[in-house]
């Protein structure tokens, strides 16, 4: 299969591709490389895995339908630290023209080298590099990714290493019209399909009212449903990304599938009613509710159909009118009138009662939940209650007083026993005329050394007195006649402070 436009502009945006010497290095045999230069071929093993990642988010490697508009994301670089890396920043496609929608989850490993080749070069070692990740776990075949057990994925990688002829007498032996059974070439890439079904089960519950027509969709609902959280725009999801989403939340046992009549439009699809419980299986209550959840979304289209073609009509009335066509503008009303009156007004009626029993079903179906909360509830006191029962409680509460009135006796005896070993009892007075004699000793201790200083102070002014009228004395001069008219004069030191005294 020649490469397409659209894989062709995406090549194109790469730096190493556009450079001849690396392009020459990344598309020749790199099994050669991997004896000759083991570096070189670890970074070519990256390149091609993160490439090959971004162009099947890009739904640029599906072969089934033509690629539309894809996941706004991109490959993640092989080197964090080098902002030029194109993996940082190639874009997706966006092509308007198509409405079939591409897979975004595995691509075709058939002719994989020729729908890469670019400038004339056809990359010769992607077989091998696509091995490498296949070993790695980074892609698993399809067919072995939706096998229903563990004992069906192996059989099914057994299967593909046989001849054909062993493949379809495996097909047959496993039921060829199982709809979740493929043997095609497809490659599952495991981390977008784990990606793409935890955003879709963030989606169910975030709208979900947890209600029981809530949990119930047609194949084609979910397809269209959850287009946006896979795709990441508006559109139609695969038929072949919705089965494998489907698988992954089957394995979360998040959700479960069945069919109800041939076609893929009747498979149901059934979500736990709580994200935190896992999924019941389908019972005969779901095909009904889910019989009537159909009919509701096939009238609710044809009244959605017959409001467009009044508006239809009215359009080409009123066009009529501005050209005076009269006749033909009478018809348009007419047939406007019929389809008002006598259609859509039935078709809306009918869907006002099948609404009517969508809420019945509904309040049925919380009415149930109610009950087995309270059974669940009853259970729960029971088991309690039995378990209270076989505990003896009034025989614990009898042995409760006993110890109680016993532990009171033990300690009314400590008391008496604390009583004894204190001795004779001493009067309160008596004890505080000790303490008040103790505080006035403390309070004279304290008192003593301030009366000291205080003595001390009295002295040293005597002192100090006495030699200030010393001094006074010695300054005064007696004549030789005072002292012949008072020979009785004492010359002593202390008769002359005395005399000064006085």
């Amino acid at each position: 299969m020649p490469p397409s436009k659209h894989i062709q502009s995406f090549l194109s945006r790469i730096p190493e591709l556009r450079d001849a010497d690396q392009r020459a290095f990344l598309y020749s045999d790199l099994d050669q490389q991997r004896v000759d230069n083991p570096d070189g071929y670890q970074e070519a093993q990256k390149f091609w895995t993160q490439l090959l990642l971004s162009a099947c988010k890009q739904g640029l490697l599906s072969t089934a339908h033509t690629p539309q508009p894809r996941l706004n994301t991109t490959l993640a670089s092989s080197d964090e630290d080098d902002e030029d890396d194109v993996l940082d920043r190639t874009q997706p496609i966006e092509d308007s023209e198509h409405t079939e929608a591409a897979s975004v989850l595995c691509f075709e490993r058939a002719g994989l080298a020729a729908r890469l080749a670019f400038r004339g070069d056809t990359p010769t070692g992607v077989d091998g590099i696509v091995d490498e990740m296949e070993r790695s776990g980074v892609v698993v075949e399809a067919g072995d990714y939706l096998a229903g057990s563990t004992v069906r994925r192996w059989a099914g990688r057994f299967v593909r290493r046989v001849p054909v002829v062993g493949r379809q007498m495996a097909a047959l032996a496993w039921g060829a019209q199982d709809p979740q059974i493929t043997l095609d070439s497809s490659l599952v890439v495991r981390s977008l399909v784990e990606a793409a079904a935890s955003r879709v089960t963030d989606a169910h519950y975030a709208r979900a009212a947890c209600a029981l027509t809530d949990n119930l969709l047609s194949m084609d609902v979910f397809r269209e449903q959850y287009a946006q959280p896979v795709l990441t725009t508006r559109g139609k999801l695969s038929l072949e990304d919705a089965r494998l989403v489907l698988r992954c939340l089957e394995d979360q046992r998040q959700a479960t599938s069945t069919v109800v009549e041939a076609g893929d439009s009747h498979v149901l699809v059934k979500f736990a009613m709580r994200r935190a419980q896992r999924v019941q299986p389908v019972t005969e209550a779901d095909r009904n509710a889910f019989h009537v959840v159909s009919t509701r979304d096939m009238i609710a289209r044809q009244v959605t159909a017959l409001e467009s073609r009044v508006l239809e009509l009215d359009h080409k009335a009123r066009h009529a009118i501005v050209h005076k066509l009269r006749q033909q503008a009478l018809g348009y009303l007419r047939l406007k009138r019929h389809v008002e009156s006598d259609v859509l007004a039935k078709r809306q009626q009918a869907l006002d009662n099948v609404e009517r029993i969508v809420l019945k079903l509904q309040q049925a179906a919380s009415d149930v939940q109610l009950l087995q909360a309270f059974r669940s509830g009853t259970c729960a006191l029971k088991g309690l209650n039995e378990q209270a029962e076989n505990m003896h409680a009034e025989r614990i509460f009898d042995d409760w007083a006993d110890q109680a009135l016993h532990a009171d006796e033990i300690q009314a005896v400590m008391d008496d026993g604390a009583v004894v070993a204190d001795g004779m009892h001493v009067d309160d007075d008596v004890l505080e005329a000790e303490l008040d004699a103790l505080l006035a000793a403390d309070k004279q201790k304290e008192a003593a050394p301030d009366k000291q200083k205080e003595a001390a102070a009295s002295d040293k002014q005597d002192t100090a007195d006495e030699d200030m009228l010393a001094d006074a004395l010695n300054k005064v001069t007696i004549s030789p006649e005072h002292k012949a008219s008072e020979p009785n004069v004492a010359d002593t030191k202390q008769d002359r402070i005395a005399m000064l005294a006085e």
